[in-house]
């Protein structure tokens, strides 16, 4: 019986699919590079570069609009003292890119603050507590649980540097009252009440009592509903509406 032998070197890739992930990995390569300039010219101060680098770069696709927000929340995260310039330089960048079809019939067309929101929200979710350890009946080995997790799975920095973001957000009328209430509130409820109330003085609703704003959080902000610097076009609404419902 003669068994067949196979060897890797008979296998080939065909030169078409070749040259189209080295295609898409160069542009992926150039995207991140040029969006990483445009942030270091921001922290600079230099705004000089930022429409002739945003037009080369010319995203046409949602994942391309994406792994621009990556690059710009990285950033703000990693480096918290750069959250401000970060932010200014998304709201340019909502200016100036034009929206993108969101390829779903009846769906709103995709706006770059809609990529730096949902990139934003799934890294407010990753320092949110699992609420699965909730199923747990004993209360004492749920606090223990839960205690565990924040000491081993939260960084106190990056919660800090998270709520900086969402400040910075709020105040460039970005970021509306909703969303920063829920944020508040799933603050509150993981037993980060010091980030709950920095994320208050970012709105300008401090009180000086926590444990108050935690029972009447409906209640809170509304001192700062007519302040919010306009967080209501039509793409923010959407991004709001669509944030708060998969919550």
């Amino acid at each position: 019986m003669v068994q067949a032998l196979h060897s890797q070197e008979h296998v080939t890739i065909p030169k078409e699919v070749f040259l189209s992930c080295a295609g898409v990995h160069s542009r992926m390569e150039e995207i991140k590079q040029k969006t990483s300039v445009l942030i270091e010219d921001c922290i600079a101060g230099d705004v000089s570069r930022v429409e002739a680098i945003t037009a080369e770069i010319d995203p046409k696709k949602k994942t391309e609009f994406e792994l621009m927000a990556r690059a710009i929340i990285s950033k703000a995260l990693d480096e918290p003292q750069h959250c401000k310039a970060c932010v200014s330089l998304t709201g340019a960048l909502n200016v100036l890119l034009p929206a993108l079809p969101s390829g779903t019939q009846g769906k709103k067309n995709e706006t770059f603050l809609h990529a730096i929101l949902d990139v934003f929200q799934t890294e407010f979710e990753e320092i949110s507590v699992d609420s699965s350890v909730q199923t747990f009946s004993n209360e004492e080995d749920t606090g223990a649980v839960l205690g565990a997790l924040r000491a081993t799975q939260i960084n106190p920095n990056r919660i800090r540097a998270v709520v900086h973001f969402a400040g910075h957000l709020y105040r460039h009328g970005l970021l509306g009252n909703g969303v920063v209430r829920m944020m508040v509130q799933e603050l509150l409820d993981n037993g980060e009440a010091e980030a709950a109330h920095e994320l208050l003085w970012f709105t300008g609703a401090v009180t000086n009592n926590i444990e108050q704003q935690h029972c009447n959080l409906g209640t809170v902000l509304e001192d700062v509903e007519d302040r919010s610097d306009g967080a209501s076009s039509e793409g923010i609404s959407s991004a709001e509406r669509r944030r708060l419902s998969s919550s």
